[in-house]
């Protein structure tokens, strides 16, 4: 039998196999602590790298200038066309702005009418137009007057906003369908100087 020796505090030393035992469970410990500490180490590396790259895609982005003739084109096809617009109005820039073309019913009879507007590009990189003079045949009908009922009676896509106190009508490009999985932001609209600047990207 194993005679066990006394610590300096009294207490009886542990068996031989308990030492062993705790010999082990150290040595698991330290195995443990090392395996830790390399996944510790190389981890945030491989997760920094994946997370660049997701960032560095979601901010590419790459700039489109057209000019009036390209701009009408891209108009036509993305929003004249578009299902949800219907076809109720019809946009359509010239060298003094845009024009923004309907149907307005009066006394049982469609007449056709026709908005010229300033364009501008608001903070947010959406297009904001705003109401210079109204064509309604030969009526002399004032611009809220036609706003209010184009507001009112044409069921206007999600992307498109009228106000007809402020004589604006907001073309929200953020919420325009993307083009192939791209979204677009206007720059620049500048009608007298033929030029017209997006930046398309990924989101």
């Amino acid at each position: 039998m194993e005679k066990r020796k006394v610590t300096r505090f009294g207490t009886l030393w542990p068996s031989r196999e308990r030492r062993q035992g705790m010999i082990t469970g150290a040595g698991l410990m330290l195995i443990l602590v090392v395996l830790a500490a390399v996944v510790l180490i190389f981890m945030p590396q491989s997760q920094s790298k994946t997370t660049e790259s997701s960032t560095k895609i979601g901010q590419a982005g790459f700039e489109v200038s057209v000019n009036r003739s390209e701009l009408n084109g891209l108009v036509d096809q993305y929003i004249n066309q578009d299902a949800t617009l219907n076809k109720s109005l019809r946009f359509q820039m010239q060298s003094s702005g845009m024009i923004v073309y309907g149907t307005y019913r009066l006394l049982g009879q469609n007449v056709d009418f026709g908005l010229k507007m300033n364009p501008e590009v608001t903070s947010k990189g959406n297009v904001l137009l705003k109401a210079k003079s109204v064509a309604v045949g030969q009526l002399p009908l004032p611009v809220n007057y036609v706003m209010g009922y184009v507001e009112s009676n044409v069921d206007l896509p999600n992307w498109i906003t009228i106000d007809k106190n402020e004589k604006t009508l907001l073309i929200d490009l953020s919420k325009m369908p993307e083009v192939q999985g791209v979204r677009f932001k206007a720059e620049k609209i500048d009608p007298q100087a033929d030029k017209f600047v997006f930046r398309g990207g990924f989101e």
